[in-house]
């Protein structure tokens, strides 16, 4: 069940309340509890809501203590407490995994859980985000939030099936669980970075969504967009103007900017009895004007990260080649730079750390 470590100590990079990057230091390796697994981190990913929790000014500080950041993570399983051959037989030693970072007790007894709502569960609270997670070599989970990923590190890279378990798994909880989108509507993408970029893929390849815009104000990610699939982009000035002329009915607006602006532009292009779908969260409050709201009769909606089960259905569509990301893999030591690259807007396309 354990495998001994050769070292009993490892780096880590941590969250402290007073400062605006997370701190590098020495700690011990823990030690998997008895329904708990020991994983070698072979990647994390970086990701906005990281860049959030270090500054005050977009979202409050609601940890007075010190943790491991890092909610996007994937990698072996060194060592297993002794109750998971039991519960979760498939979970050995060098089995490769990812991290269901939300860390729902999955309990029949939790209101969220039992309702197959796991993603909204705050009984643990999430790795990285409040709870030690995989910015450092290793990290002990839950076995109830481990995934074994399809095929090997080959089909499926560190860094990708790191990434996978936020930056695709969020927009395929949006497009397939909550907004339900069907191939004949038309989709308009609202930033088409690493986020949008991964829903572009998966409406068009995994869910059949023939028509779909994307928009955005840098020329970068609007290249990105027509790779990924989309059949129109634009900027936002530019968007009313593109929909006319092909005359298109914007069924579904997924935002992954998620402030006033985007939501200006959404509210401006949807068709009537549409839904705008706000995932971002680039502003703490949005203004909605309510009359025009009812008189276009739109459904407005969110949501956050996405489920247990949902999870391996990502990976399958990964492993299918459904979904091809490019990432700007750094070591460990660059966390610090990659958060203040993010923060000054450098950053072209989804930052992963290599232990």
């Amino acid at each position: 069940m354990a495998q001994a470590n050769a070292t009993k100590e490892m780096l880590a990079y941590r969250y402290h309340s007073d400062s605006r990057e997370p701190l590098q230091e020495t700690i011990p390796i823990p030690s998997p509890g008895p329904s708990e697994v020991l994983i070698k981190i072979l990647a994390a990913g970086l990701c906005h809501s990281d860049l959030s929790i270090l500054y005050p000014e977009l979202a409050p500080a609601i940890w007075p203590y010190v943790f491991t950041m890092g909610h996007e993570g994937a990698g072996v399983i060194v060592e297993v407490g002794s109750e998971v051959p039991l519960s979760h037989p498939e979970l050995k030693v060098d089995t490769y995994v990812a991290i269901h970072a939300c860390n729902p007790c999955l309990d029949e007894s939790c209101s969220n859980c039992s309702s197959g709502k796991d993603n909204l569960c705050m009984i643990h609270g999430p790795y990285g985000l409040g709870t030690d997670g995989a910015w450092a070599s290793h990290c002990t989970v839950r076995a109830k939030c481990v995934v074994r990923i399809p095929g090997d590190i080959h089909s499926i890279p560190p860094p990708i099936a790191a990434i996978a378990t936020d930056a695709i798994l969020t927009p395929y909880h949006a497009l397939k669980t909550c907004i339900g989108i069907r191939p004949e509507q038309t989709l308009l993408v609202m930033g088409c970075g690493g986020l949008g970029n991964s829903a572009i893929q998966l409406a068009k390849n995994s869910l059949g969504v023939k028509s779909i815009v994307g928009c955005d104000v840098r020329d970068v990610s609007l290249g990105i967009a027509k790779t990924a699939g989309a059949q129109y982009t634009a900027k936002p000035e530019g968007l009313a103007e593109l929909i006319q002329q092909n005359n298109l009915h914007i069924d579904v607006v997924i935002d992954f900017v998620g402030n006033q602006q985007s939501f200006d532009t959404a509210f401006a292009v949807v068709g009537g009895c549409g839904t705008i779908h706000i995932v971002g969260m680039g502003a703490k409050d949005i203004t909605f004007p309510l009359l025009g709201i009812a008189a276009k009769d739109l459904t407005i909606k969110s949501s956050f990260w996405g489920r247990r089960e949902e999870l391996p259905e990502v990976l399958e569509a990964l492993a299918r080649g459904e979904i091809k990301m490019d990432v700007d893999i750094r070591g460990f030591q660059d966390i610090p730079q990659a958060l203040r690259d993010m923060a000054a807007g450098k950053l072209k396309t989804r930052a992963v750390f290599i232990p």
